[in-house]
């Protein structure tokens, strides 16, 4: 109702519009509210495990992660790291599950916001169970790739499919090995013709600590333990990725080059471009200049390798429905970005622990209407101008639009 603006923009959304009730809803009576749902635990997740029994028995579960600033000292989960916004505040760290097939919403929870992506979803499993959610696919970006997290969707028995980056050595191992098969018309995408793909069945090792002794097994804690699991490695090339990542190659190191040149002392530079310095550069300096070249032979390595991408999945044999199940992910950016502009999200507006997670908690059921509401129009956008034989079927959704 406030248009993404702030919740105080109500009082005045409300003197603007014809209401069913006098009273109106004042800064107090939803402070009241979220406090009260915030400290309401059971109430928050039977409504989440009402979202899981809607699910199919193999629905694919998107899983990512927002910061929100806080101006509050009195968060218990805010803390200095990683901030998008860039204004030097503590921030929380919102984690979302989101349904690719049904395009809901299912569940959050909010943990420290120093805490990397690769620990959080060790955390976040074991908060999963609590609503049920224990036989979906979880799918994840690469930036919660780690050989522990795998383990840990292993060991909990969730599926999984997850982007992996292609300079981790086992997997540049795969690509050497598999050009040749993506390079003809048989591993072509049946839906996106400029990608080809192929999937490799392996055998892959994986370390874990002991936290506990095991006396059966002559185990201490501590020890490390080896876990072979079968993965699925999808490997993907594009020709239209291709092209982009080679022209943000390139773009990015004459960027470097002419800041070097112009003066900036490499020192200067950010841990990553000095590391494209020393890897794809050779810098000398004539008359108190700085002159730039490239490694014109390592710049060729990189080429060989752009345009490819991987994904690793804990089921999916086939690597383009592995591919189709990963893009549909990119879905939940659009819930996220939803809960910014159309939910206040962008900030924490409220002082203390109970009254932010029943903000978040309202905030979650505005925009599982949003999303609900969004795909009806979807669908009526869908039917539009079809023929069906009936003419006042086609004139139907319009009536329906103007009711709206």
């Amino acid at each position: 109702m406030t248009n993404g603006q702030s919740l105080p923009r109500i009082l005045t959304w409300q003197f603007n519009h014809p209401l069913p009730y006098t009273g109106g809803i004042s800064e107090e009576i939803y402070h009241e509210l979220f406090n009260r749902i915030g400290r309401d635990e059971s109430l928050q997740q039977n409504f989440f495990r009402s979202r899981c029994r809607d699910l199919g028995e193999h629905d694919a579960l998107a899983y990512d992660s927002l910061t929100t600033s806080t101006y509050s000292e009195n968060q218990i989960e805010a803390r200095y790291g990683f901030n998008k916004a860039d204004d030097g505040r503590k921030t929380i760290k919102l984690l979302t599950l989101y349904s690719i097939e049904s395009r809901q919403p299912v569940a959050f929870t909010k943990q420290l916001s120093h805490l990397p992506d690769v620990i959080t979803i060790t955390n976040a499993l074991k908060q999963l169970s609590a609503p049920g959610i224990n036989s979906s696919e979880i799918i994840t970006d690469n930036g919660y790739y780690s050989e522990q997290n795998l383990l840990e969707l292993f060991q909990a028995r969730f599926d999984f499919i997850t982007l992996v980056k292609i300079n981790i050595k086992w997997v540049r191992a795969e690509i050497d090995n598999h050009m040749e098969e993506l390079n003809i018309i048989s591993s072509a995408c049946p839906f996106d013709i400029s990608t080809h793909g192929i999937t490799v069945l392996l055998k892959h090792d994986f370390k874990k600590t002991r936290k506990y002794t095991d006396h059966k097994n002559g185990i201490q804690k501590g020890d490390e333990e080896i876990f072979s699991r079968r993965i699925y490695l999808g490997i993907y090339f594009s020709s239209m990725r291709q092209t982009e990542d080679k022209t943000a190659f390139e773009r990015s190191l004459i960027e470097i080059k002419t800041l070097i040149e112009s003066g900036t002392p490499v020192s200067e530079l950010s841990d990553n471009a000095q590391g494209k310095v020393k890897k794809y550069m050779s810098v000398r300096y004539r008359a108190g200049k700085a002159h730039v070249s490239f490694n014109d032979k390592a710049c060729a390595e990189a080429y060989k390798y752009h345009g490819y991408f991987a994904l690793i999945s804990s089921k999916e044999k086939e690597p383009f429905e592995c591919l189709r199940k990963y893009r549909r992910r990119e879905t939940i950016a659009s819930f996220f970005e939803a809960g910014k502009q159309h939910a206040d999200g962008s900030r924490v507006k409220v002082w203390d622990t109970d009254t932010h997670r029943g903000r978040m908690f309202v905030q979650f059921i505005s925009l599982c209407y949003y999303e609900y509401f969004s795909d009806q129009v979807r669908k009526l956008k869908a039917s539009l101008g079809k023929k069906t034989g009936d003419a006042g079927q086609i004139r139907r959704p319009l009536s329906i639009m103007k009711r709206s």
